[in-house]
């Protein structure tokens, strides 16, 4: 797809669901999973108090979920969907005072620096699935290098993005019990680790750490499910759900112990 129909995807997409959680993602375990990690990632930085940007925020249920449990944290989000932006601001007018250290603005990443809203440079900043939308590799690039330069010295950056060599182990592991290699969705662009995001990141920040955090879901969700579901992905299926719970509530001593098959994957990185 080219950048103008992923971008219509997204809107319809926001104007169908609007705040609802299927604006950004199928599945309301996976996005548990997500908010988990970052507020992880984010409490490993050890910021007290300070200014963070996401970019590509949706309608806002990460900013609104992570501001809640860090609450000396000041959020602020851009996406390039105005119909986006406007649902994360409706959100934020239900409870103006449990909301009032969020802020939302539209916002491309590939003109960060062109935008008047933003401040010069952030403490945090931090992506979730939003450069897999940029339809090249030298377009995501160029989205990773707006997000190094708006980085503090001394700050963070975490990208959550959907991994290409993930993505692989999985569809190996599917292969493995006859079920068909899944494909990307037409509007995205896996990144790769080793031949985009490390190369060009870590010219510039130290990886502090890789964190797998779905691979339990996504072996059950891709692979087991189908298994016993005539091939079939299932969402809602009860045993997702647990394995969801079940990660929630033990991160603390199961960090990246079920492998390398989630296809989302969070690094965390150190602007020294």
């Amino acid at each position: 797809m080219n950048l103008d129909d992923i971008k219509k995807h997204w809107t319809d997409l926001a104007i169908q669901y609007q705040q609802d959680i299927n604006a950004t993602t199928k599945t309301v375990s996976i996005k548990k999973l997500e908010i988990m990690a970052l507020h992880e990632a984010i409490k490993k930085t050890g910021l007290q108090s300070g200014e963070i940007l996401e970019v590509g925020c949706g309608n806002g249920l990460n900013c609104f979920a992570l501001s809640e449990r860090l609450p000396n944290l000041s959020f602020t989000g851009v996406d390039y969907v105005p119909e986006m932006v406007k649902s994360a601001n409706k959100l934020k007018e239900q409870d103006p005072q449990k909301n009032s250290s969020v802020t939302f603005y539209e916002g491309n990443i590939l003109k960060l620096d062109e935008n008047p809203s933003l401040k010069d440079q952030y403490d945090v900043i931090f992506t979730d699935r939003c450069i897999i939308n940029l339809n090249t590799t030298e377009l995501q690039e160029t989205g990773i290098r707006n997000l190094i330069n708006k980085v503090k010295k001394n700050g963070y950056l975490i990208i959550l993005e959907n991994i290409k060599e993930n993505h692989s182990r999985q569809n190996d592991c599917r292969q493995a019990v006859g079920l068909p290699r899944r494909t990307e969705p037409p509007y995205n662009l896996f990144m790769s680790e080793n031949y985009l995001i490390l190369p060009v990141v870590t010219k510039h920040m130290k990886l502090n750490s890789a964190h797998d955090f779905g691979s339990l879901h996504d072996l059950l969700l891709y692979v087991l499910v189908p298994m016993i579901n005539n091939g079939v992905v299932d969402y809602n299926h009860p045993i997702v759900h647990a394995a969801t719970e079940f990660l929630l509530n033990s991160s603390n001593f199961t960090y990246n112990s079920f492998g390398e098959f989630g296809q989302n994957r969070l690094y965390l990185f150190h602007k020294q």
